[in-house]
């Protein structure tokens, strides 16, 4: 008998501190005893967040400055990924970066390459405040390798923060006038459930050429786009052609159609005659403009990609990781004191409740009430998983990714040709792609 997701995490909290307990109050580091104590008790983080987001974390650092008055931490937008990669670059260079970054996976990678942040395994391990043995089972499985990167020396350079997972956006409407009421669990069922819709005017998935999609279906089948340390293409195995396989299946039935862009493929499914599209949970956003635009009204369900085995699922993730830029130990040690804070379940639990992110550890379910958001996407992907904790997998960083990304969504196009041989595409795309890998940054 599977025990409940919330129940597991008190039994975790029991022996952390209770279960109806409120979480420890970190101690903070005592100030620097130097000339400049009190700009090392003030620190600048740079950010992308906007919107929403841009205004959680302000009231969140304001929190934290209210219960540790002698810490101030000036949280600072500097634009979209573009432009904070460009800045800390420059930052960087100069010996002038901020104390702490909420960057991209791939970002991390790149400015920890760069010489500009500091491992924190150190951190990690602190006799004071580290994480305990008790703090690192309460992260979902995988969450904390988020931080590591294999290319460089697998030293952790991020902690994870704000995550969201690839998911499943099913027309629940369509379904239901089919008799089902759920998503689907297994890509047996998918495959099912898709045919099941597809008639003179719906068919089941919406498909865009993407990557992302790709990543997210071989992690849901325990497998990845690259090996773990990220030296040769993995996606041409068992798992990579059973996913194309699928693709193919489907679209030579004429129950999936390729769009000619993810914005297409999102107006098709905004348009409530498709079943099924993939995407980031994020693009909830965009679906829901693209269904009021088309003037359809129809229940957007959310759901985990489905599963090759429901007991062990996974989620690809994307999201921002803190890093700690180098700076003197007095300040980077505040800095890993505000990163603990705002990342403990309290915190962690709030920004869930605010943003719709997932709540990284499994103490942060017990606060936030069965009944409070009701509506929360990441409440629908547990229930989809039957509370059974995911495996949280993380897309590659290697420095040429963006080149492999684009490698590999051209086998979208490939395996929707008429009579494609799916092995020969695969193994080309493999050579291709390790190729790319081989070249030194």
């Amino acid at each position: 008998m599977r025990l409940p997701l919330i129940l597991v995490a008190c039994v975790i909290l029991l022996f952390a501190f209770g279960c109806s307990a409120a979480p420890p109050t970190l101690t903070p580091p005592e100030p620097a005893v130097t000339n400049n104590a009190a700009d090392a008790n003030s620190l600048t983080l740079w950010h992308t967040f906007d919107e929403a987001r841009l205004k959680i974390l302000q009231d969140l650092t304001n929190d934290f400055h209210k219960t540790y008055p002698d810490l101030t931490i000036n949280s600072v937008y500097v634009g979209g990924h573009d432009d904070l990669s460009k800045q800390m670059t420059a930052a960087v260079a100069l010996g002038n970066a901020p104390d702490l970054v909420l960057a991209e996976r791939g970002q991390i990678a790149e400015f920890a390459s760069q010489g500009g942040l500091l491992s924190l395994e150190k951190f990690m391990d602190d006799a004071e405040l580290g994480l305990s043995k008790q703090d690192r089972a309460d992260y979902w499985r995988g969450a904390l390798n988020l931080g590591k990167f294999p290319t460089l020396q697998n030293r952790m350079y991020g902690f994870p923060f704000d995550q969201e997972p690839l998911v499943l956006f099913y027309n629940a409407d369509l379904l239901k006038k089919i008799n089902l009421n759920r998503a689907p669990r297994s890509w047996e069922q998918f495959g099912e459930y898709a045919k099941a819709a597809t008639n003179e005017q719906n068919y089941g998935w919406a498909m865009s050429a993407d990557a992302a999609t790709l990543e997210a279906m071989l992690a849901s089948r325990g497998s990845a786009l690259l090996t773990d340390a990220e030296t040769r293409a993995l996606f041409n195995e068992r798992a990579g052609l059973a996913s194309l396989n699928l693709i193919a299946d489907l679209n030579d039935g004429g129950v999936a159609e390729l769009a000619a862009s993810e914005e297409k493929a999102q107006r098709a499914f905004a348009s409530g005659k498709v079943a099924f599209y993939m995407g980031w949970l994020s693009e909830i956003g965009a679906l829901t403009r693209a269904q009021k635009e088309a003037k359809q009204i129809f229940e957007i369900g959310v759901a985990p990609l489905p599963q090759l085995d429901p007991e062990a699922p996974y989620l690809l993730t994307r999201g921002d990781l803190f890093g700690i830029t180098k700076v003197s130990n007095e300040r980077a040690r505040n800095a890993w004191f505000f990163m603990r804070w705002i990342t403990a379940p309290t915190q962690s639990a709030r920004w869930a409740r605010e943003t719709d992110a997932l709540p990284l550890r499994a103490s942060a379910l017990t606060f936030l009430a069965p009944t409070s958001v009701p509506k929360a996407r990441f409440r629908q992907i547990l229930a989809a998983l039957e509370n059974i904790p995911p495996r949280l997998a993380a897309q590659p960083a290697h420095p040429y990714m963006d080149t492999v990304e684009q490698a590999v969504g051209d086998l979208w196009l490939q395996a929707t040709q008429p009579k494609a041989d799916l092995r020969e595409i695969l193994d080309a795309m493999a050579a291709r792609v390790n190729q790319i890998l081989a070249v030194q940054p």
